[in-house]
């Protein structure tokens, strides 16, 4: 998850401030952004890195490494820690223990460990919980106000994007892109919300009026939270919402 070099959470601008970024436990993720300010931001970190902003199709490859030999086998416990904290690197004992402060334990803990894609200090953290993160994914042709009007449409940019189809409703799972992590995880059902056969995680397709990809859920979502759980949204900035880097050694 993008974090920033802030020790007071209402730090967190609507900016494009590459520099502004690192990655480490135990800091706020920054939220509060539009989806073309974290792009352009994680774009722009380091490109002897090829860094950028995480896409659907990376993040259902985490998933399924996850979910193997390779990873924890298991779901990833949810990052719990609330307080409107939203701090990188928690746990929770079990992924119903959403939104309690004093249920959550740190990354370098036998706890913390569970919320790790291999479930040691090796693997990738927070892919459950914390706050929802926005993909570089989007329904095509709609960018909304994400304020990636241009980008979608330079083609130096289109490797670091995924599009979907121009007729996606929110049960359109058919239009998943093969390894993406969404349409692949039914059947999915209705119980009050969307979710999948994958842990009952939330199942949430891309819309006209949510034209961009969330993954992972809220410290508040206890068991709809997941690795394998995705939603919608505007693109527009929200108190609530991440995103993730990727750098290419």
């Amino acid at each position: 998850m993008i974090t920033k070099e802030f020790t007071d959470d209402s730090n967190n601008m609507n900016k494009t401030l590459p520099q502004n970024i690192i990655v480490k436990p135990n800091v706020y993720s920054w939220r509060n952004s539009t989806v073309n300010n974290f792009f352009m931001s994680a774009y722009n970190f380091n490109r002897s890195l090829d860094s950028h902003m995480m896409k659907n199709t990376e993040w259902g490859a985490v998933s399924y490494l996850s979910y193997s030999k390779y990873g924890i086998m298991d779901e990833v416990i949810i990052n719990n820690n609330s307080n409107s904290n939203y701090l990188i690197g928690y746990a929770a004992s079990e992924n119903n223990a959403a939104g309690s402060p004093t249920a959550n334990k740190q990354w370098n803990t036998t706890t913390g460990y569970l919320a790790s894609t291999t479930g040691n200090i090796s693997g990738v953290y927070d892919m459950s919980g914390g706050a929802w993160e926005y993909m570089a994914s989007y329904m095509e042709n709609n960018p909304l106000n994400s304020g990636m009007n241009d980008i979608v449409t330079n083609s130096t940019y289109s490797k670091y994007i995924d599009k979907y189809s121009s007729s996606s409703t929110v049960t359109s799972y058919k239009y998943r892109i093969l390894g993406d992590a969404t349409g692949e995880l039914g059947p999915f059902w209705n119980n009050g919300y969307y979710q999948s056969t994958w842990f009952a995680d939330y199942a949430n397709f891309v819309d006209s009026t949510s034209p961009w990809f969330l993954r992972g859920g809220n410290f508040s979502y206890s068991t709809r939270a997941g690795q394998f759980t995705f939603n919608r949204l505007t693109g527009g900035a929200h108190t609530g919402h991440s995103a993730r880097l990727v750098l290419k050694p």
